[in-house]
């Protein structure tokens, strides 16, 4: 008896813990995407996700770094069942070749993730993450081979194999800019663009952007140079890591 009281009780606070943990990511999620991961504090965050202590967020992730690879892994395995779907069914269609679809199932889970207010915080967060935080070395988990993302690898490759004639590095430039064009366009939405008086619905802004994404991405590869600017010295793009700006 006594033996199985402590498993029920192990397994309650398994449970709580857990919880903890959610609703503190989902507070940083918040005011991440607001203020960027440098402008939030751990203490805010605590505060924000209602925990009593202000060392809550150390206490269960140590560090901000290991805090924002948390939420990432928790958000992408949230994706990664539904990914799968879109997969099997695009692959039942004959589609798997189709890049408007392949940029769907990278892009369509985010509509997935909103806040009572329709708000897209977790895609405002990625997208402060892709363009800041990235550079200043704070790593994804998806950076590691060896971490589990069978859905998200594969739509991955057959970008790749699709778009096979943009070198590697360009094109993983490609994918990153189009990752970004589909997050930037829900933050403007989410921050009041279009105006209401415009009348445009979500479902329209997202065939739209996707429509320009597939045009940027399949778009043919010239490295003929610039002639008309050519005395502004651009600098080349240099290789660097790969990355999955899929996430």
């Amino acid at each position: 008896m006594a033996t199985a009281a402590n498993d029920e009780g192990k397994r309650r606070r398994s449970v709580v813990t857990a919880a903890t943990r959610i609703k503190i990511m989902e507070a940083a999620e918040r005011l991440f995407a607001d203020r960027g991961i440098d402008g939030v504090a751990l203490r805010e965050i605590a505060a924000a996700a209602g925990q009593g202590n202000n060392t809550a967020v150390q206490y269960h992730f140590g560090t901000k770094e290991r805090l924002v690879y948390d939420i990432f892994d928790y958000r992408t395995n949230m994706f990664e069942p539904l990914r799968q779907k879109m997969l099997d069914q695009a692959e039942q269609a004959g589609q798997l070749k189709n890049a408007r679809v392949l940029l769907e199932v990278m892009c369509l889970p985010h509509l997935s993730i909103a806040d009572e207010n329709g708000g897209h915080p977790y895609s405002a967060f990625l997208a402060q993450y892709l363009t800041r935080s990235r550079a200043e070395g704070i790593r994804h988990p998806y950076d590691d081979p060896k971490v589990p993302v069978p859905a998200l690898r594969r739509v991955r490759r057959l970008i790749v194999e699709r778009v096979s004639y943009v070198p590697p590095e360009v094109l993983r430039l490609r994918v990153g800019l189009c990752k970004l064009m589909f997050l930037n366009m829900l933050m403007r939405r989410d921050s009041g663009f279009p105006l209401p008086d415009q009348d445009i619905a979500l479902h329209s802004l997202v065939d739209d952007t996707l429509e320009q994404m597939s045009a940027a991405l399949t778009a043919p590869y010239h490295d003929n140079g610039l002639k008309l600017f050519e005395n502004l010295a651009l600098p080349k793009i240099s290789e660097g890591p790969e990355v999955l700006d899929g996430i």
